[in-house]
């Protein structure tokens, strides 16, 4: 069975390609900056071993196995260290061989059920487990001139004792190694950038330190500072030149907040959130949106674009500038030159959570992930997020066009210009409302597709139960001590007259639509 969608609508890239030609707008938002298709998020499941691999490795899991190993060294000192009666020798022995075949059988599971055996085979940590649980079986060789029967001999049973160490040091070894490549995933911080640009958007100002960005931001000139990498500190400085207290736009870049604008005497304060999507890189993990608050600072001739994050939004934006003739100012230039990015960027977005929710329909139950629930109500909460940061941007760029913020070089074009960008942002709130529609379908349709199934498999053991009580209820009555029965029965007509009562009652079944497929 397919999940299916019945919702009769055109696909998100079906529209765009009619309302903008033959054009294609590709995501950008691949992981590793490459060009090629994303990472799936829900990938089929090609891999016949993994769910009992899983299973395996549940069972016999490191901890487990370290209990295990733990518990073989009183077995192997208590009869080296004390004189113990046979009864208690014969216990303790019995405990070790208990211990090894579960060595035995969690060593060849996971080499049969490993991705590729060989390479699981070669691994030195295994390597030194084949060697562990081939030891105690030593004594049964002729060659080394062990007996077959007795006790197995002091050197064997010490030998068994590097078992505890060598899965203790397993299980540590991959801990360490995992806690490195973590170690190294994380974002070294990078030092403070400060910029700035002309109005002529060719004059570009690099590496400027604090005072020579004040300096140039109080020049009458018509300026755009960007401030990449912002901390605390740059922001109190900020409020100070600006004569506006830092706590107003503070609050907005360095916490989790929704995009926005605050009108202030001296200036306009336009918070936004740029998004881009995290593939996972396991597929136990799911994916999410980040996103990097970005603060526009529009006062008077300037403005000052901040951010808390290395972002290649400042390089986007004055290229596309530099390209086209300046809307209006420099200012009026910059601020629809971030606007245009943000919503080109969730474009993309959009675009890749749409061919995802798209593939997800058209996979087939039996090749579903065992998370697709929990991956798809996850998904479904980062859309939900996702177009509540486009209604917010719409609302900000409706706030422009109705000329509540004062804004230097605010005319006709300018209006003209950011119309388009509202339109757009609303088409895109509609579509990722379809979205979470589409989202919320499939997880209705799998909720009841497996609640159908769970009450198939509930009557077909009501059906065995029902058939088995027949027989018992029978045999329980012939097998009591009865006195006086008047009727005497050979077991053939017995069988047969249950037999005709549990066809009699699975035919009610049959006729009920109980045992449909």
């Amino acid at each position: 069975m397919s999940i299916y969608i019945s919702a009769k609508r055109e696909s998100f890239m079906d529209i765009k390609e009619k309302n903008m030609g033959t054009m294609k707008v590709l995501p950008s938002n691949y992981p590793n900056g490459t060009s090629s298709e994303p990472i799936p998020i829900m990938p089929i499941e090609e891999d016949p071993r993994r769910d009992l691999r899983e299973a395996v490795e549940s069972v016999f899991s490191d901890r487990f196995m370290i209990i295990m190993s733990l518990l073989i060294i009183p077995i192997l000192i208590l009869p080296i260290a004390f004189d113990l009666s046979p009864e208690v020798l014969s216990f303790l022995d019995i405990c070790d061989w208990v211990i090894i075949a579960i060595f035995v059988a969690e060593y060849f599971s996971k080499l049969f059920l490993a991705k590729n055996r060989y390479t699981h085979f070669k691994s030195g940590w295994h390597l030194l487990d084949l060697l562990i649980i081939t030891l105690p079986f030593v004594q049964f060789a002729p060659i080394f001139g062990i007996g077959t029967s007795g006790s197995p001999s002091l050197l064997l049973r010490l030998l068994r004792l590097p078992r505890a160490l060598a899965v203790g040091g397993r299980t540590f070894g991959g801990r360490m190694r995992a806690h490195s490549m973590a170690s190294v995933e994380q974002e070294m911080p990078n030092e403070m950038l400060i910029r700035g640009v002309d109005a002529d958007f060719f004059t570009v100002r690099e590496k400027l330190t604090w005072e020579e960005a004040r300096t140039y931001y109080l020049d009458p000139k018509q300026e755009w500072i960007d401030i990449s990498n912002a901390n605390e500190d740059i922001l109190l400085k900020i409020g100070e030149m600006l004569k506006i207290p830092s706590i107003h736009f503070q609050s907005r870049l360095m916490d989790d907040g929704y995009p926005r604008i605050d009108y202030l005497d001296r200036a306009s304060l336009v918070f936004l959130q740029s998004g881009q999507i995290k593939y996972p890189d396991v597929s136990d993990r799911f994916l999410t949106i980040s996103r990097t608050g970005v603060l526009l600072i529009c006062s008077g001739s300037g403005i000052i674009t901040v951010s808390k994050r290395k972002t290649d939004l400042f390089e986007k934006v004055l290229e596309t500038v530099q390209k086209r003739q300046v809307i209006g100012s420099l200012v009026i230039s910059v601020l629809y030159g971030v606007l245009e990015q943000m919503v080109i960027g969730y474009r993309s977005i959009v675009s890749e959570i749409e061919m995802e929710v798209l593939r997800m329909e058209g996979i087939p139950r039996s090749k579903l992930p065992k998370d697709f629930l929990e991956k798809t109500f996850q998904l479904n909460k980062e859309v939900s997020r996702l177009g509540s940061n486009i209604m917010h941007l719409k609302e900000i760029l409706g706030t422009i066009l109705v000329k509540k913020i004062q804004l230097e070089g605010f005319n006709e074009s300018a209006s003209q210009s950011f119309a388009v960008l509202e339109g757009e942002a609303s088409y895109l709130n509609e579509t990722v409302q379809h979205l979470k529609e589409n989202l919320r379908s499939i997880i209705d349709l799998y909720i009841n597709r497996t609640s159908f199934e769970t009450n198939k498999i509930l009557k077909i053991l009501a059906v065995i139960t029902t058939l088995g009580v027949i027989p018992a209820i029978v045999g329980g009555l012939l097998g009591q001590n009865l006195l006086d029965v008047p009727f005497s029965a050979y077991l053939w007509q017995i069988v047969l007259l249950v037999g005709i009562g549990m066809a009699f009652v699975f035919y009610i079944f049959v006729k009920l639509g109980w045992l449909k497929t």
